[in-house]
């Protein structure tokens, strides 16, 4: 099975390869439920069902289709497992220089000529981007003890930082809690954790070294890496290598006796019927100098004629010391296919096994792998937007086990309006079934958001009932087979100043005779250095 494993790499590889494209970078300029906005010093070159890369940490990763266009910006769909913020930088391997031609009467027409030089667009400055929260959640029940809970969370990115070659990256979360009776109950009340920090060095623009804490975009099923990662671009093709530690599994902090270390060679393709990035690597971890876990895994992401978007990921685990054949540890599929500019179908599938670590778990390794059933799951999305005002979706998702345990089903629906320009607000209704084998819950939920006073103050109500059946209970005994919850609530979003946003949630909820009351609210400040030049 090996054999076959890398027989196909090449296969994958060969497939993606095509010559290299220059580059022109653009920016997110801002983001809705179904596209993302793109702006450029000029889009002269770019046509419709182009794609666009986004790059984050150095790497660029082909996530946006083009839908339509003006002189200096791009609405675009966005592929499925993308994430974006506002400010992000993008870029187009397939823009030409626009010279133009005289055609007479004082006009001129555009012609397309030879690749632009991205050198000729100058050299990308600094530009520090961020995100600073502190936020309070309160609940109140009337027949337990009162919680409450603070977190601050700060991130940022800083590229090019004094106009050099050197970029940073960070996202830091520190939780303070204030338990009712922590003498009864006692806990760990501060936790602080981090998730990305590091330091990213550019040497030229094939090349990207970073070292610290930080996910590869390249091999984002590997997770968090605290250490040294390079990555070198040969035209199309492109090389990785890893050496550092897997943060600690039960803190999240830096463990040195978790070391992992390996590579990944990978290909990717941009053009206007397609555009592609895959990835094939080998990992190895260790506990204390011991193997505890080898494995390869791939990762490719495609858009085919700017329509159907797709993505994998996959871990095949090598090692074992009970001379088990290798397993299939993990499997995901997505795709999203657009049927027409108002319809869209997504539907994924996802296998997962529970990883082995053969020395840390090295006295149960045997009971491990005999209760390995793989833990499945299955879905399928359906949204329809009839008119620019109203949205239609339902959903319909599968959970399962290979031994029939753990099983549910479940199905929703969506019908959006949003009418907010004759002043009437934002209307939404929510409906959800899911059914296991001990419990059904029905949820029935209605929203409302306007626009208070534009661009500074937004106001949303919302009411949620749940009804939950336990199939183990009978009527009449002390705990009832049927339950009702009932939520009523609402939360008010303020811009105080530039980049500032304070929001309050109140809510109250309701079962049998209790009366529980939530109070979260917020402050956030964001920040961009290109922004404020």
């Amino acid at each position: 099975m090996l054999k076959n494993w890398f027989g196909i790499l090449p296969l994958i590889l060969m497939s993606t390869v095509t010559a290299a494209q220059n580059v022109v970078p653009g920016e997110v300029t801002f983001i809705t439920a179904q596209h993302i906005y793109v702006r450029f010093e000029r889009t002269e070159g770019i046509a419709v069902k182009d794609t666009l890369e986004l790059v984050k940490g150095g790497v660029a990763t082909a996530c946006l289709v083009v839908s339509s266009m003006s002189s200096t910006s791009c609405v675009c769909t966005p592929v499925s497992g993308c994430r974006f913020e506002k400010g992000d930088r993008v870029q187009t391997r397939s823009l030409h220089v626009v010279e133009t031609q005289a055609i007479g009467t004082g006009r001129r027409k555009p012609v397309l000529t030879k690749p632009l030089d991205v050198d000729t667009l100058g050299s990308k400055g600094e530009r520090i981007r961020g995100r600073l929260s502190a936020a309070t959640y309160s609940t109140m029940p009337s027949t337990r003890e009162n919680d409450h809970r603070v977190m601050y969370r700060f991130s940022m990115n800083a590229h090019n930082i004094s106009n050099s070659k050197f970029s940073a990256e960070t996202y830091l979360n520190y939780r303070k809690l204030y338990p009712a009776n922590l003498e009864s109950h006692p806990q760990r009340t501060e936790l602080f954790n981090v998730y990305s920090l590091a330091v990213n060095f550019a040497p030229d623009s094939n090349t990207t070294i970073a070292l610290g804490r930080r996910i590869n975009n390249s091999a984002s099923s590997l997770g968090a890496i605290d250490g040294l990662q390079m990555e070198r671009s040969f035209g199309t093709v492109f090389a990785g290598a890893i050496a550092g530690f897997r943060p600690d599994i039960y803190t999240y902090g830096l463990n040195f006796n978790l070391l992992e270390y390996g590579g990944y060679i990978g290909a990717q393709v941009s053009s206007s019927t397609i555009s592609s990035r895959s990835t094939v690597g080998l990992l190895q971890q260790t506990n204390s100098g011991m193997v505890d876990r080898r494995y390869a895994y791939l990762q490719h992401t495609s858009t085919f004629h700017g329509n159907l978007n797709f993505f994998s990921s996959g871990e095949l685990d090598l090692y074992s010391t009970t001379g088990s054949s290798m397993r299939l540890t993990n499997l995901f599929i997505s795709s999203r296919y657009r049927l027409s500019r108002n319809v869209d179908v997504f539907a994924s599938y996802d296998s997962r096994r529970r990883v082995v670590y053969f020395e840390t778990f090295r006295n149960d390794v045997e009971v491990l792998l005999d209760d390995d059933d793989a833990r499945q799951g299955a879905r399928l999305r359906l949204n329809v937007r009839p008119t620019r005002k109203l949205g239609l979706g339902v959903a319909y998702s599968k959970r399962f086990q290979a031994d029939g345990a753990n099983a549910s089903d479940n199905i929703g629906g969506n019908v959006n309006f949003n009418l907010d320009p004759k002043g009437v607000g934002r209307w939404s209704v929510q409906a959800n079934r899911n059914t296991s084998s001990y419990v059904r819950s029905d949820v029935l939920s209605f929203r409302h958001s306007r626009t208070l006073v534009p661009k500074y103050v937004t106001l949303s109500l919302y009411y949620r009932m749940v009804e939950y059946v336990y199939a183990n209970r009978q009527e009449g005994s002390p705990l009832s087979a049927r339950t009702s919850q009932r939520y009523y609530g609402a939360d008010l979003s303020v811009n105080l100043a530039r980049g500032f946003a304070f929001m309050v949630l109140g809510e109250l909820a309701t079962i049998l005779e209790e009366r529980n009351y939530r109070l979260n609210m917020s402050l956030v400040k964001r920040f961009d250095s290109k922004k404020q030049r």
